[in-house]
């Protein structure tokens, strides 16, 4: 995970997006792109309720509002032990992140980034997103792995290779729902090729899947949840799994995604 791509606005999550970014980037010895995304060329044809294209003025402001952003972006992180570097895109939030994505590891955002679902959807890298007012920034406490042995998941276990490297301890858990032809146990002999040692844990559903994944990870002290991203999107229509959808509206916990 050393080419570490974060977007950024000014949201109130710009903080914990920043400081998850160069933790992750001191921790692997890696790069941080900081991106800031506006498409201006589409701003440009916009012509609200049919009048007249928005002007070239309100363009620039925009314009000088990202470009100020920025330099106090390379201001604020001039200082830190991390190489980065801040860019500017003439695209969507979620074009500027895919077309970057290409030369990325993991994509840094926030669970309340209004664009998580298709960006998570429809980016071809894993994305750690992070809640409100907490940020990632140690990486060796115990990670949860939610299993059940799909391709999601077992795409999300292998993109957080780096990240069970140095937890304190791997928990790989399995809530019983239905028949399971890839068991925990095979996902942990995988690990274990990596020099992971990962414990199995499989227990009954207890209210609701999400809620019982999130319930254990807080009784292992976890500071991480790994799972695999259910659901499609199709022309900006999301349609996500139930276990997702719970999960990235309830947590507390940082979320490694991979779909």
């Amino acid at each position: 995970m050393r080419s570490i791509l974060c977007p950024v606005d000014n949201s109130p999550t710009l903080d914990d997006r920043v400081e998850t970014a160069l933790a992750l980037a001191r921790a692997m010895q890696g790069h941080v792109t900081f991106q800031i995304a506006t498409p201006f060329a589409e701003l440009a044809l916009w012509e609200p309720f049919g009048g007249a294209a928005l002007s070239a003025e309100a363009i620039n402001q925009v314009r000088a509002a990202d470009e100020r952003l920025a330099s106090e972006l390379d201001a604020r992180l001039a200082p830190q032990d991390v190489a980065f570097d801040v860019v500017l895109v003439d695209e969507g939030r979620i074009e500027g992140v895919a077309s970057a994505s290409r030369y990325t590891d993991v994509v840094v955002t926030s669970l309340e980034d209004p664009t998580l679902e298709e960006i998570a959807l429809g980016v071809h890298a894993p994305v750690l997103a992070v809640p409100k007012g907490a940020p990632l920034l140690t990486f060796d406490q115990p990670v949860v792995v939610a299993w059940d042995g799909g391709h999601e998941s077992a795409l999300a276990m292998r993109a957080a290779l780096p990240l069970l490297r140095q937890a304190s301890a791997v928990h790989l858990l399995t809530v019983r729902e239905k028949r399971n032809d890839y068991p925990a146990v095979d996902a942990a002999s995988y690990l274990s090729r990596h020099d992971i040692l990962a414990e199995c844990h499989e227990t009954e559903c207890k209210g609701s899947v999400s809620a019982t994944i999130a319930a254990f990870a807080q009784a292992q002290g976890a500071g991480l949840i790994v799972m695999g991203l259910f659901g499609k999107s199709r022309l900006r229509e999301l349609l996500l799994g139930g276990v997702s959808r719970d999960l990235l509206d309830r947590s507390v916990l940082p979320l490694l995604l991979a779909h």
